[in-house]
C-alpha cells in the first residue's frame, strides 16, 4: 500500500489538506485509510468527513521507532476491516439459510437491511505527520513516505525556507501553500516566489484549503503519481518470469 504523507508545522493546516485529500481520492475511486500520528483524538478527522472504518491513530510508546508503529497500525486496521468482513460475509450466508428454513415453515422472512455492508478495502494510506517533525528537518517523514506532500504556511519567514537541511522541502514530491486568504498579499506572494525559485522543479500550489479553493490541484498531482506507481507495479508483473510449477 502506497503511503502518502503530509508534513509540516502544526501551525499548516495539516489536517485539513489530508481531510481534502481523502475525500478528492475517494471520488477518484481510491479508498484511503487515514492515519494520524501523536498524541490527538479522532474528532477533528471525523469533522473532516472521513469514515470512521477507514481512520485510526497511531501513538507510539515512549523511544519506540514511529514510522514502525505507523506501518503497524496500517497492518493492523487493515486487518480488522478484512475481519469485519468476513464477520458480515457469513452473518449473511447464516441469515440466508436461516430464511430458508423460515420460508419452509411459513414463519416469514428476516430482513438483511440492519446488516452493515461489506465496507471496501483501503488501498492507500494518507498519514498526517504529527509527532514526527522537527520543523522542516524531518528524515523520519521522507523515510516513511512513497509520496511527501509538505505543508507551508503562507506567513512562513523566509529564513525558515532558506535554512540548510530542510529535508521537508529538499525532497518534497509537493509543496502546498496554505492560509493564503490570512496572509497579507505582499508576503505570500514573495514566499511563494521564493520557493518557486528554489525548487523550480515541484509543483508549489498555494492553496485555501479550508474552503477547497484549487485543492483539486493537490489531489490531481498526489493522483498523478499514484497512477504512474500502479502503472511501474503491473509493468513490473508482466516482465516477471512466469513462476515455475510445483
Amino acid at each position: 500500500m502506497k503511503k502518502i504523507v503530509v508534513a509540516g508545522r502544526n501551525d499548516a493546516g495539516k489536517s485539513t489538506i489530508l481531510g481534502e485529500l481523502y475525500r478528492g481520492l475517494k471520488q477518484r475511486n481510491w479508498q484511503p485509510l487515514a492515519v494520524g500520528s501523536g498524541i490527538q483524538d479522532e474528532k477533528p478527522y471525523l469533522l473532516k468527513g472521513i469514515d470512521a472504518t477507514y481512520l485510526t491513530i497511531a501513538v507510539p510508546p515512549p523511544g519506540q521507532d514511529v514510522i514502525e508503529d505507523i506501518e503497524r497500525v496500517v497492518r493492523q486496521t487493515v486487518n480488522q476491516i478484512r475481519e469485519k468482513n468476513r464477520l458480515i460475509q457469513h452473518a449473511r450466508k447464516a441469515l440466508d439459510e436461516l430464511n430458508k428454513v423460515r420460508s419452509v415453515l411459513e414463519l416469514g422472512h428476516v430482513s438483511q437491511r440492519d446488516l452493515p455492508k461489506v465496507a471496501a478495502e483501503p488501498n492507500v494510506a494518507l498519514i498526517e505527520a504529527v509527532g514526527i517533525n522537527d520543523g522542516y528537518k524531518s528524515a523520519e517523514s521522507r523515510r516513511l513516505a512513497d509520496i511527501l506532500v509538505t505543508v507551508v504556511p503562507a506567513s512562513i519567514k523566509a529564513e525558515i525556507i532558506m535554512e540548510p537541511s530542510n529535508v521537508l522541502l529538499d525532497e518534497a514530491d509537493i509543496i502546498v501553500v496554505t492560509k493564503i486568504d490570512e496572509t497579507p498579499r505582499s508576503v505570500s506572494s514573495s514566499n511563494i516566489k521564493l520557493l518557486q525559485r528554489i525548487y523550480r522543479h515541484k509543483p508549489i500550489i498555494p492553496v485555501v484549503a479550508t474552503e477547497g479553493v484549487h485543492m483539486e490541484l493537490v489531489v490531481e498531482e498526489v493522483a498523478k503519481r499514484l497512477h504512474e506507481a500502479q502503472l511501474m507495479l503491473d509493468l513490473a508483473k508482466e516482465a516477471a518470469p512466469p513462476e515455475r510449477e510445483k
